[in-house]
């Protein structure tokens, strides 16, 4: 029974001892939302952190935009980050390749500042090119309402004072382009 108590003991500390060496090779991202419309709310958005498509980290930004991320990357991974929370949008903001430093300090303008080729075209952010980017058209579904409908004492609708009224329509999603070939939004 001793010989069994030394041995879980051992184990215990063993287990804690190399839980924190884990530590070592994880990387501390601190970054700020920087909005480029002051009526874009930049609290309470997801910043998600992908490498292959899988979702290495993940927080909240605070009242201001700010967030802190800690993840552990691989060898010569490239990482993207998005940000999610506005609308059903998943917005592309930056790829990092060749990561050399445990601490970096970054600001993402959202949406994303984009650039045009020499024909004038959008290249997507990633692939740097134009052939598969298209243009994102949010339409107005905003239903009409009725005002004026009236109920007569027979119990039947009168619409003979009827207007349609439309409340104006403002798209709270922020990409504005698409990539086919990389599936992202910017």
């Amino acid at each position: 029974m001793k010989i069994l108590l030394k041995v879980l003991s051992l184990i215990l500390v063993t287990i804690i001892l190399l839980s924190f060496t884990c530590d070592q090779n994880s990387m501390k991202i601190y970054g700020q939302l920087k909005p480029r419309k002051p009526e874009i709310n930049v609290s309470g958005l997801k910043i998600l952190v992908k490498t292959n498509n899988l979702i290495l980290a993940e927080t909240l930004t605070d009242t201001f935009g700010k967030f802190k991320l800690i993840f552990i990357p691989k060898a010569n991974d490239k990482i993207s980050f998005y940000c999610t929370g506005i609308g059903k949008d998943t917005i592309f903001l930056k790829r990092i390749i060749n990561i050399k430093t445990d601490s970096l300090n970054l600001a993402f303008s959202l949406p994303v500042k984009y650039k045009l080729n020499l024909e004038g075209k959008v290249i997507c952010p990633i692939c740097k090119k134009s052939d598969k980017v298209l243009k994102l058209i949010y339409i107005n579904t905003n239903p009409y309402i009725a005002v004026g409908v009236k109920e007569t004492d027979q119990g039947l609708i009168d619409i003979s004072n009827v207007k349609l009224k439309q409340e104006k329509y403002t798209p709270i999603e922020l990409s504005r382009y698409s990539c086919k070939r990389d599936s992202i939004k910017f």
